[in-house]
């Protein structure tokens, strides 16, 4: 048990996490103090609670929570990520194995005073010291210390709802049905993101997106997509058509909305497919929009 006032491994991980979290709070304000909907739309992977328990410092987040935080606030990735790895303790779990490693490394240099000899051919005699069996049960310790935290912290982070571990965070997203198809996000023609409309307005959503591949576009549609962040308020068509579109051009989109009847926030998000709903792009993020609803 610690002595009072003494700090704990426990206590400097929680103090990284809270710094990591106040981090995350200022990049927000430097972007402007974005609300949570608005960014959990923009990122398309993540909820809103996520990304609020993230910046409240309520769990520490996964790194596909983080990358998707710093990405809507306009940081920088690689930087983050190693402000993730350090304040997750991931390095301190890399030193104990090394340290781990290097301990067994010393006690097999040779025959000593702390070594156990194994008998060989010739030799049915096994020396053994008492300070022999000390050395080799503390390295046994440190090991099943060592392996038990990373058990315990895979499993943690698999138990978190909206959570997924760094190498799943990392896994490349699937490719284009066609190779060389690709579409790219130009501008809003109308009612930019964060738009204040009444409840119950109709207004029309228009998008400029280009072919930036080199496979023309015939027969698609823009279908609404089925995510967390979509809380389903505002009243659209399921399905719009995209005009046929040759690489290199841009399309306008248009589609129509109602928006809901009471106050809040409404995102809804659009994926790219052909008349039977299969994706075209499944690993691009959806194009969306996201308006406040006045009283």
């Amino acid at each position: 048990m610690p002595e009072a006032g003494s700090s704990t491994p426990a206590d400097g991980r929680r103090d990284r996490e809270e710094q990591f979290a106040g981090e995350l709070r200022r990049l927000r304000a430097a972007a402007g103090n974005p609300s949570f909907r608005a960014m959990a739309g923009k990122a398309g992977t993540v909820s809103h609670t996520t990304l609020h328990e993230a910046a409240k410092g309520v769990r520490f987040p996964s790194w596909l929570t983080t990358r998707a935080f710093v990405e809507v606030c306009g940081g920088d990735v690689d930087e983050w990520r190693a402000r993730w790895y350090e304040a997750s303790g991931a390095g301190e779990a890399e030193q104990a194995d090394q340290a781990g490693e290097a301990g067994e490394a010393g006690a097999a240099d040779g025959p000593g005073e702390d070594t156990i000899e194994m008998p060989g051919a010739d030799d049915d005699r096994v020396r053994r010291s008492p300070r022999a069996y000390a050395v080799v049960g503390a390295a046994c310790g440190v090991l099943l210390i060592v392996g038990g935290t990373a058990v315990y912290m895979r499993q943690e982070q698999q138990s978190r709802p909206g959570t997924r571990s760094t190498a799943a965070a990392d896994t490349p997203p699937p490719g284009p049905v066609f190779p060389g198809d690709r579409s790219v996000f130009v501008r809003d023609v109308t009612i930019p993101d964060g738009t204040a409309v009444k409840v119950g307005e109709r207004f029309v959503k228009t998008w400029e997106i280009k072919n930036a591949g080199t496979v023309p576009w015939h027969d698609r549609f823009l279908l609404r997509a089925d995510l967390p962040a979509d809380n389903g308020t505002c009243s659209t068509p399921g399905k719009v058509r995209i005009p046929d579109t040759a690489p290199g051009r841009n399309v306008r989109i248009a589609v129509p909305v109602v928006a809901p009847s009471r106050p809040g926030s409404c995102w809804v998000g659009w994926k790219m497919v052909d008349g039977r709903g299969q994706q075209f792009l499944p690993g691009a993020r959806p194009i969306y929009f996201v308006v406040n609803v006045a009283g």
